[in-house]
């Protein structure tokens, strides 16, 4: 057998190799770029979402923004705007049962430009007699602290929006990464929050235009008793307007200032009337707010024949000055316009010598906002977790008949320095 020279054999071997391989001009696969939505997206709850909760919850995602502009009304495109935030979250204010709300997100971008969000829609509850007796839960702040103590606050409200304080720890369960805590082994505990202060704000807006002049003392009779069925922290201001809005007297509790500001500087102004723009003046003196330093609740209360003669402001933006506002209208004189009174007041429209309607009102809103900044509770417990990890904390009412987002508590912490 003839011999196979060694170095035609490597060359043999070689070829077969080779023929086996294949070249490819194109690079290796690199990590792909990260890709970033400056839109606002992935809205909760889903957008067209049914039977939300009266306070709910908004939240989004979006990329390079410094910080958002809500907007939601009852028509589509929204045209209010809520609030001004950097969080991509916000809880509303007390909303109706059974409306359809459309709301969007305007993100200021770092380039400081803006991005548009699209338009998405939700549906709250039919009614709270529906579901029975519920709750739901928000969550105000969490923290942690060494050597492992985990502590929250969170409100807890009826599903009218009223604030629940008489719930103790038995009425409460508590998870940490899905398993039950043990009072007794981890020193869980839930107490009511020290009593926030609440306040209640009410803005007497008096037209003193002379289509009105002639009624001018039923006018102050009708302001000056609003102004003697003052409830425990309320205050008023008063303004009067004409051609304009000015101010007679700044918030105060001071029935006398506030009765002699009415007898002695509410006088007749001019031909011109600016209702509607007194409106939305009147509408922006307060801002509703529940936090863990304040309980605020405002109103108005217009007195007026509801006519607007100098055209400077509109009844749409009059409208959209009261949407979730409390506004009362007391209506008077010859030229009186119900309708449009009764468009302004979301609180209800009276007629002079009906003050005590809007007085018992008040009263209402007083024992409300007791309810409500009493109804913060504080939890704290020791945790068993250690280690650079993120555990979840979940927080329900035992029993709890309603069902939406917002009926149990759901967020995260570290364990970082734990020990």
């Amino acid at each position: 057998m003839r011999k196979i020279p060694a170095k035609v054999f490597i060359i043999f071997l070689l070829t077969i190799g080779l023929s086996n391989c294949t070249f490819d001009k194109n690079p290796m696969p690199t990590t792909p770029s990260i890709v970033y939505n400056p839109v606002p997206n992935t809205p909760i709850p889903d957008d067209g979402s049914l039977d939300q909760f009266l306070f709910v919850t908004l939240k989004w995602k979006c990329d390079n923004a410094t910080g958002y502009e809500v907007y939601i009304g009852e028509t589509n495109p929204p045209l209010i705007k809520y609030t001004t935030t950097t969080n991509k979250y916000y809880t509303v204010p007390l909303l109706k049962y059974n409306v359809q709300y459309f709301w969007r997100v305007v993100a200021r971008l770092n380039d400081g430009t803006s991005s548009l969000g699209p338009v998405w829609n939700f549906t709250t509850l039919l009614s709270s007699s529906t579901l029975g007796n519920g709750y739901a839960l928000l969550l105000n702040k969490i923290e942690t602290s060494v050597p492992h103590d985990v502590k929250a606050t969170f409100q807890v409200v009826d599903l009218n929006g009223t604030g629940v304080n008489t719930l103790n720890l038995s009425n409460f369960e508590v998870f940490e990464d899905v398993l039950p805590l043990s009072p007794t082994e981890s020193g869980l505990s839930i107490v009511n929050h020290p009593t926030i202060s609440n306040q209640l704000r009410t803005v007497l807006m008096l037209d003193n235009s002379s289509s009105v002049q002639s009624d001018i003392d039923k006018i102050k009779t009708s302001a000056k008793t609003i102004v003697n069925g003052i409830r425990p922290n309320q205050e008023f201001a008063v303004y009067a307007f004409s051609d304009r809005v000015y101010r007679l007297q700044d918030f105060t509790n001071n029935v006398s200032t506030l009765l002699n500001v009415i007898d002695n500087n509410f006088t007749p102004g001019v031909m011109s009337t600016d209702f509607y723009g007194a409106v939305e003046n009147g509408t922006a003196l307060w801002r509703d707010e529940v936090s863990l330093t304040k309980v605020l609740k405002g109103n108005m209360v217009i007195i007026s024949d509801g006519n607007d003669t100098q055209g400077s402001s509109s009844l749409a933006r009059a409208m959209r000055a009261v949407y979730n506002k409390l506004v009362y209208t007391i209506g008077l004189g010859n030229e009186i316009q119900p309708d449009i009174l009764h468009s302004i007041g979301t609180g209800g429209s009276f007629s002079i010598g009906q003050e005590n309607e809007i007085i018992k009102q008040f009263t209402d809103i007083g024992q409300s906002l007791i309810k409500t900044a009493n109804s913060f509770y504080d939890l704290s417990y020791r945790s068993p977790k250690r280690g650079n990890g993120t555990h979840t904390l979940q927080i329900k009412i035992v029993g709890n008949q309603f069902t939406g987002e917002e009926s149990s508590i759901f967020t995260t912490f570290s364990s970082l320095d734990f020990y």
